[in-house]
């Protein structure tokens, strides 16, 4: 197995430990009713940070190693470690078991690992550039195509503007005639790797955050999954909307989207 690897699973799964010993705790229901919240969750993160970082940096102390919740960042070495020690953070203060922890690794400004874990069913999602997706030591593919029915689908929306909402809302009002699960689930780290390891269909993402899609990217990529926006083009960051999933699938989603993009006048 790749050595930044096991690192990055060894130091993944110590995080895992913390946050899911916090979120076992009875102290979190106090601190829902208290002005105390944002600190609550800061101290979470930064102590999951701590000792992911300190696990890293005991093997790589040439590297340079983030936290995206901090503002510090020094990007000049070669090998960067990008750390997010809790995503889906309100699904966690109201004990809904949907939240993960992720290690994006870059390489000369390149991405080259991915893991992302979700400490409570305990599913570890790790990508290699050029060497395929996994989930718990097994491949992981995206799904195929074969009809339109019992397709699952994840939604992240984000507010933005009026037309951005009833773009969201017409499209919603399409899908709907079709035999067609929805989700929204408020981890979407966690659902781009569950795309990637087929658990859902398709990711449909309005002003999704540009980071969260960084440490999905390659797990989706490894898997045989494409990115796109509303019109089949590559400015999904640009035009703030994303649909990710197989080709064929994609396929069938652009038919929809690109004619109400038209419609809105984006």
């Amino acid at each position: 197995m790749n050595p930044m690897l096991n690192i990055a699973i060894r130091a993944i799964r110590i995080g895992g430990k913390i946050i899911t010993q916090n979120y076992d705790s009875k102290d979190i229901r106090n601190q829902l009713d208290s002005l105390n919240t944002i600190d609550y969750l800061r101290k979470i993160r930064k102590k999951t940070f701590s000792s992911i970082y300190s696990i890293i940096h005991q093997s790589y102390p040439q590297h340079s190693i983030h936290n995206v919740y901090s503002r510090k960042k020094s990007l000049k070495k070669n090998n960067q470690w990008f750390i997010n020690p809790l995503n889906g953070t309100m699904n966690f203060i109201k004990k809904i078991p949907h939240f993960c922890l992720s290690i994006l690794i870059k390489e000369k400004n390149q991405t080259y690992i991915s893991v992302i874990y979700d400490p409570i069913k305990n599913d570890l999602f790790t990508a290699i550039k050029g060497q395929g997706a996994q989930l718990n030591g097994f491949r992981a593919r995206c799904c195929t195509y074969k009809n339109t029915s019992n397709k699952i689908i994840a939604f992240y929306f984000r507010e933005d503007s009026q037309k951005n909402a009833d773009l969201y809302i017409s499209l919603i009002q399409q899908l709907i005639q079709e035999t067609i699960s929805f989700r929204h689930t408020g981890c979407s780290i966690l659902d781009l790797a569950y795309l990637s390891s087929g658990k859902i269909n398709i990711y449909v993402g309005f002003n999704e955050k540009p980071l969260n899609i960084n440490f999905g990217e390659l797990q989706i990529r490894e898997s045989g999954a494409l990115m796109t926006d509303f019109v089949g083009g590559h400015n999904y960051i640009k035009n703030k909307v994303v649909l990710i999933g197989q080709a064929n699938i994609l396929r069938f989603f652009l038919k929809k989207t690109r004619k109400l993009y038209k419609k809105f006048n984006f």
